[in-house]
């Protein structure tokens, strides 16, 4: 089948749109990063289901190969079973642009998608903060994984101005995923991928300086 959606039961959202929108939550790769795809990279598109059942998704996000592109943009096979989409199968063609790819499959992020860290919850649940001070703590790598296979980073993201409740109440501690950090925080990404392990951090002028004297 074709790219088109008109008369289908999906179509495709706009990534651009998107992240406008939420900025902080919705990332995507950079404009240039979208519009230099060749065939066969591995691109994710956000597909918004039609009249979508109430107590189900409105959308799946689904990896796609890149088999022809040109003026108009990509065609690309889609690689895996939607699980609510009825009019899309493993296989099947779709035509899309640089404005609907929402990631790019890229070996740098692999060691990081299945990892968790410890955050500050007022951290995430507050756009207007970064994490002010990081650390990251080898005895947490020792720490049981989850059931979905997910382990411990060793990273831990703080405000850097915690109260005492937040220091000692679990309830303020939620584990998101590192790599979903990471594209949140590119200072943080940064240190990551310097390959920075055992320490504290401190956010200084948009990058992150080691504190030597704690």
């Amino acid at each position: 089948m074709g790219g088109r959606s008109e008369g289908l039961d999906w179509y495709l959202g706009n990534a651009e749109d998107e992240h406008a929108a939420n900025p902080r939550s919705f990332f995507i790769p950079a404009r240039d990063e979208r519009s230099n795809r060749k065939p066969g990279d591995l691109v994710k598109l956000l597909f918004y289901i039609r009249n979508p059942a109430p107590s189900g998704p409105r959308a799946e996000r689904m990896w796609l190969e890149v088999s022809a592109r040109d003026e108009d943009g990509y065609v690309g096979l889609l690689t895996n079973r939607p699980t609510a989409i009825k009019d899309l199968s493993s296989g099947d063609e779709v035509a899309f642009g640089s404005e609907h790819v929402i990631a790019i499959q890229d070996p740098k992020w692999a060691p990081y998608e299945n990892l968790l860290a410890f955050a500050n919850r007022r951290l995430i649940e507050d756009d207007s903060l970064e994490p002010g001070y990081v650390v990251h703590d080898p005895s947490d790598l020792n720490l049981k994984p989850t059931s979905n296979g997910e382990r411990a980073s060793g990273w831990q993201l703080l405000v850097g101005q915690e109260t005492d409740d937040e220091l000692n109440n679990p309830k303020h501690v939620i584990t998101p995923n590192l790599a979903w950090l990471m594209e949140r925080y590119t200072a943080f990404a940064d240190l990551v991928f310097s390959g920075a392990s055992s320490g504290r951090w401190v956010l200084d002028q948009g990058q992150y300086r080691r504190e030597t004297n704690r």
